[in-house]
């Protein structure tokens, strides 16, 4: 696997948590945690050497649940979304890109739809309006099934649902139940593919796989 894919993934990742921090999308903190700490760890790996991102934390997207024993009473703290996370990541994103001398995305600006992540929005009168703002083909997808150590352990099963995703994507009357639940069965394998099915989706127009 070349080190160059993960390298290109930590600008993905920077870019998707400055947007999600601008956009105040706190749903992204536990995907994007994990994908962090996967490519830090692959880069860890890789550049044994190197104090800087051998130092490097991973993210922890979500606090610990626990209780709290007293002789009077006795209390469960639910775990629950760090806030921040989400910063802490881009940090880490910034922080191994200078030890590696790799220039990181340069944010765009508001016209610009090109390598941002998908944002949806609906209007007074109910349109839905969506920039699908990196392109995803079915033959990308393939190749991070092979690519990502998560949804390579998962390789048959990932490359027959996306297969499924595109004959139904690509017939004359589009199911988006079908859909949605072929986006659900990939992320019980993998996160990522199922949000890159969930902008290939978008990118043809099925917004009712949103459940808008």
């Amino acid at each position: 696997m070349k080190i160059d894919y993960w390298i290109s993934e930590l600008g993905r990742i920077f870019e998707r948590s400055t947007e999600a921090i601008e956009n105040e999308y706190q749903d992204a903190t536990e995907p994007l945690a994990e994908d962090f700490n996967r490519v830090l760890l692959k880069l860890q790996d890789e550049f044994k050497d190197n104090e800087i991102i051998i130092d490097t934390k991973q993210v922890e997207g979500r606090t610990e649940g626990g209780s709290v024993n007293t002789p009077e009473f006795s209390t469960y703290i639910p775990s629950k979304r760090r806030d921040e996370a989400l910063h802490e990541i881009r940090s880490g994103c910034e922080r191994i890109a200078n030890a590696l001398d790799y220039e990181l995305p340069e944010r765009k600006n508001g016209n610009d739809t090109t390598n941002r992540m998908v944002m949806v929005s609906v209007d007074s009168n109910q349109n839905v309006q969506q920039e699908v703002n990196q392109q995803v083909t079915i033959e990308s997808i393939m190749e991070l099934i092979q690519l990502d150590p998560q949804a390579a352990a998962y390789q048959d099963e990932l490359q027959e649902i996306t297969e499924q995703f595109d004959d139904e994507l690509e017939s004359d009357d589009p199911d988006p139940g079908r859909l949605r639940q072929f986006i659900d069965d990939a992320k019980g394998y993998s996160t990522s593919v199922a949000a890159k099915l969930a902008m290939l989706g978008l990118q043809a127009g099925a917004i009712d796989i949103l459940g808008l």
